[in-house]
């Protein structure tokens, strides 16, 4: 490929040979180190490419050998010049039209960051940013080696990275490294507090005296393991110890929650009628849109999508640009009546989503209770969420007066 793109560059004519002394006129070129490909015979003798300057020196063998070249063809940029010569502005414009392509291939214009799961993907990208690599940097002043190693020593969760750019086309892999395991500070005193009101079900405390048991009703902030520890000693009397207190506390929650389910209500019907409105945005410069003239939009009510699409995006060299497309799509709001039947079945579908969407997947959902009440127009929903949750924190103790670091389990 780059050997044919060098001789369109540099010009080659293919040139037909005639004579009784063919193979002498092809080694004494070959002899003299003239370049031939693609040489193929023919009835009359043989046609072969040449370049430009090798077709100049083979007039003096075909002289020798009594042989006649006739050209067959003429192919490459030197001819295409000199057939336009008389045509500037053209040639003015496939050359700064080649200058435009080399110039916009310079910069990168798209950067792709692969491999982030737990890592903020945003903030791998303005770290990225801020260090030079972003869409619109001109890719030959980036030291990858150098911002590799900045992006390792800046994410203690990256454990490998490798930056590399094809065209204008920057990819960014990342390896998360391994989270290091949550080690437990013995050495620090603790006591064990509340984090939220509820009803105690059980205490497992690892180290620490317990406060709380289960059956107990506490508040927030209350003490549920205590870090300090009373013994009595023979020879001066009871004393403290502090601890570093450890448990596992869990506690019955009540949420209460409320709502209405309306009889009579509004529902979106759509039309069917829609309409696209295009524009285009460089990743260049102050990044201004362009919006492309349309008919406008004369629905009233409508549902708007907006999507971006980057010529290019899928190989190695996307284009500086982001063609942009909105879709709308026209509805009408039409009147609806529930029956009460219906609205029983809606308030369990919006109570069963709320707590899909509120209520973490940790917590045990043990009892879901109900109160209905019935009007003309609506149904009133009270509903009552039971849970069993953890409710321990572990906070420092502060202001200690004595110190006994604990014994090890082994007795060492």
């Amino acid at each position: 490929m780059f050997l044919r793109l060098w001789n369109f560059l540099r010009g080659y004519v293919r040139v037909a040979v005639t004579g009784f002394q063919v193979e002498r006129f092809l080694n004494m070129a070959v002899y003299r180190g003239i370049f031939l490909w693609d040489v193929l015979r023919t009835d009359e003798g043989i046609e072969m490419n040449v370049s430009i300057k090798g077709f100049k020196m083979l007039r003096t063998y075909s002289r020798k050998t009594k042989c006649r070249t006739r050209i067959v063809k003429k192919t490459g940029l030197p001819f295409i010049i000199f057939r336009y010569r008389k045509r500037k502005l053209l040639l003015g414009g496939v050359l700064f039209f080649a200058l435009s392509l080399y110039a916009l291939s310079s910069f990168i214009w798209r950067v792709d960051i692969i491999g982030t799961e737990t890592l903020d993907h945003d903030e791998v990208r303005a770290f990225l940013a801020e260090q030079g690599l972003g869409v619109g940097s001109f890719k030959y002043f980036i030291n990858y080696k150098e911002l590799t190693r900045e992006l390792i020593a800046n994410f203690a969760e990256i454990g490998f990275a490798d930056i590399y750019t094809r065209g204008t086309r920057t990819a960014v892999l990342l390896a998360e490294a391994i989270p290091a395991q949550h080690l437990i500070d013995r050495a620090t005193p603790t006591h064990v507090i509340a984090d939220r009101d509820g009803l105690i079900t059980n205490v497992t405390a690892g180290a620490g005296a317990p406060m709380a048991r289960a059956g107990d009703i506490v508040q927030a902030g209350e003490m549920l393991v205590s870090g300090m520890l009373q013994i009595q000693s023979e020879t001066e009397g009871p004393a403290i110890i502090y601890v570093h207190a450890y448990a596992e506390v869990w506690a019955r929650r009540y949420y209460p929650i409320e709502f209405i389910v309306p009889l009579e209500y509004q529902q979106r019907v759509f039309t069917g009628r829609t309409a696209n409105r295009h524009g285009i945005q460089f990743l260049f410069g102050a990044r201004r849109e362009f919006r492309f003239p349309g008919t406008g939009i004369t629905f009233t009510d409508y549902d708007r999508i907006s999507t971006q699409h980057q010529p290019g995006s899928n190989g190695d060299y996307p284009l500086p640009f982001v063609w942009l497309t909105t879709h709308y799509a026209e509805f009408t709001l039409v009147d609806r009546t529930r029956t009460m039947a219906q609205a029983y079945d809606y308030a369990d579908r919006q109570l069963t989503t709320r707590i899909l969407r509120e209520f973490d997947l940790g917590i045990d959902i043990i009892e879901k209770r109900f109160i209905y009440e019935e009007t003309p127009n609506a149904l009133l929903v009270y509903a009552l969420v039971i849970t069993n949750e953890r409710i321990d924190r572990i906070i420092p103790i502060e202001d200690v007066t004595q110190w006994t670091p604990p014994t090890p389990p082994d007795g060492t």
